[in-house]
């Protein structure tokens, strides 16, 4: 073993990633002057595909420990959340390409709720199996780490490609969430309410496709919910501030499929505008905004976006569940009528340009270096707050909150004490 690079070399045996045979062989194409350098030798193994840039990053700092989670093979990261994190995985069984969204074992021992959450995600998404719903192959325990392995979807979030390119257009936009109408369809049939439809949970694919994604805050219609502290319920809401219908915010443990038509809506004027329906302020005060005003007129925000249209997303996001349209059914059917003209490619398979394209850039990119510092074995060291599942990017189409609204409570108190206080120092001795 070059002197060098027998470090990095140990490290990728420990990781198991390659065995002493595939390496060797990897080797013989490098020059012998090459193999004593640690930075050569990773290069190598990327350009030949046997290491991704990611997995190269982490043996080069001596961490050969979580690259390898039972079956999965961990290739690069995808995001992160308060629930766990998302990586590009292969399956050494089938050789296929997935993702893995795990929850460190430290964190799951130390916050029962997180551990409670995520094992409801782990069920829920073994629930429902729908085109256009990120579909889930499985989920376990694998050394002490609880995982949910899914279909890796290639493209952008709602969110990020709003951000990149601006507002969509009417007939994109309905195309888009009619197929998310569909999903959600399918999700209400089997009892699911998925109550976190917001833009940074769908995803559009290189072939413009919709993909719901997320089912960490779903409920059971009519389950008995035994903890308000995980589910969500009276004294606690549960949801995406922007997105969150108007009874989401009074129980969250007693909405049906129409809470989820209302975040869609939410979303959709989102995709026409850029913003969400009432931008800026407190979690709060949000809340009081979808319950008591309506936003800022869409016509008057997007002049393209035709009445009757505008018309469709109001109903979809009308204060009283009873005014909204009755299902997904009936949104999918009154959105395919504005639908694209043109015809629709097929929907993403891994043997698409696209999603090759896709894999070698996430397996050949440079990462962040917080995430370098991280293995899936290792906890984050980021304290739970109140986030459930916030995207990382700033502002990513809202943040998953579950609190007490007893906090709030303490502030009315507050306050009146000082008010008190107030008058007893102002009034006559």
């Amino acid at each position: 073993m070059p002197q060098l690079a027998g470090p990095f070399l140990k490290s990728v045996l420990r990781s198991g990633l390659l065995d002493r045979d595939q390496l060797e062989a990897a080797l013989r194409a490098l020059p012998p002057d090459a193999r004593d350098q640690p930075d050569a030798v990773a290069e190598h193994l990327i350009k030949i595909g046997k290491l991704s840039r990611f997995q190269a990053r982490k043996l080069l700092q001596g961490n050969a420990a979580g690259l390898v989670l039972g079956a999965f093979q961990i290739l690069a990261p995808l995001g992160r959340g308060g629930m766990g994190r998302v990586f590009l995985a292969r399956d050494h069984r089938s050789g296929g390409l997935l993702a893995l969204k795990v929850l460190p074992p430290r964190r799951a021992r130390a916050e029962e709720r997180i551990l409670a959450r995520f094992q409801r995600e782990m069920d829920m998404s073994q629930r429902v199996a729908h085109p256009h719903l990120a579909l889930t192959y499985e989920a376990g325990v694998c050394q002490g780490v609880y995982y949910i392995a899914m279909e890796f979807i290639p493209g952008r979030s709602l969110f990020r490609l709003i951000m990149d390119e601006g507002p969509l257009k009417v007939a994109r936009a309905a195309h888009l969430f009619a197929e998310a109408a569909a999903a959600l369809q399918h999700a209400h049939a089997q009892g699911l309410v998925h109550r976190d439809i917001k833009p940074s949970n769908i995803m559009v694919t290189p072939n413009d496709h919709a993909k719901v994604l997320d089912l960490g805050l779903a409920l059971m219609q009519g389950e008995n919910v035994e903890d308000r502290a995980v589910v969500g319920g009276q004294g606690y809401v549960v949801g995406s501030m922007d997105y969150i219908a108007p009874e989401q915010t009074t129980d969250a443990a007693r909405v049906d499929e129409r809470a989820d038509i209302y975040g869609l809506g939410c979303t959709l004027y989102f995709a026409l505008t850029g913003r969400p329906p009432f931008p800026g302020g407190t979690s709060i005060e949000k809340i009081q905004r979808h319950r008591s005003r309506e936003p800022e007129s869409l016509t008057h925000l997007n002049p393209a976006v035709p009445g009757p249209f505008a018309g469709l997303v109001a109903r979809m996001m009308a204060k009283k569940p009873g005014d909204r349209m009755a299902s997904a059914t009936v949104v999918r059917a009154e959105l395919s009528g504005w639908g694209a003209p043109q015809p629709v490619l097929p929907l993403d398979v891994p043997a698409d340009a696209a999603y090759q394209r896709a894999i070698i850039t996430l397996a050949t990119a440079e990462v962040s270096t917080d995430f370098i510092m991280e293995a899936i074995l290792v906890p984050s060291g980021q304290p739970e707050d109140a986030f459930l599942s916030a995207d990382l990017s700033p502002g990513a189409g809202g943040e998953s909150v579950l609190f007490g609204l007893a906090l709030a409570g303490l502030w009315v108190v507050a306050l009146l004490i000082v008010g008190l206080l107030v008058i007893i120092l102002l009034s006559p001795v």
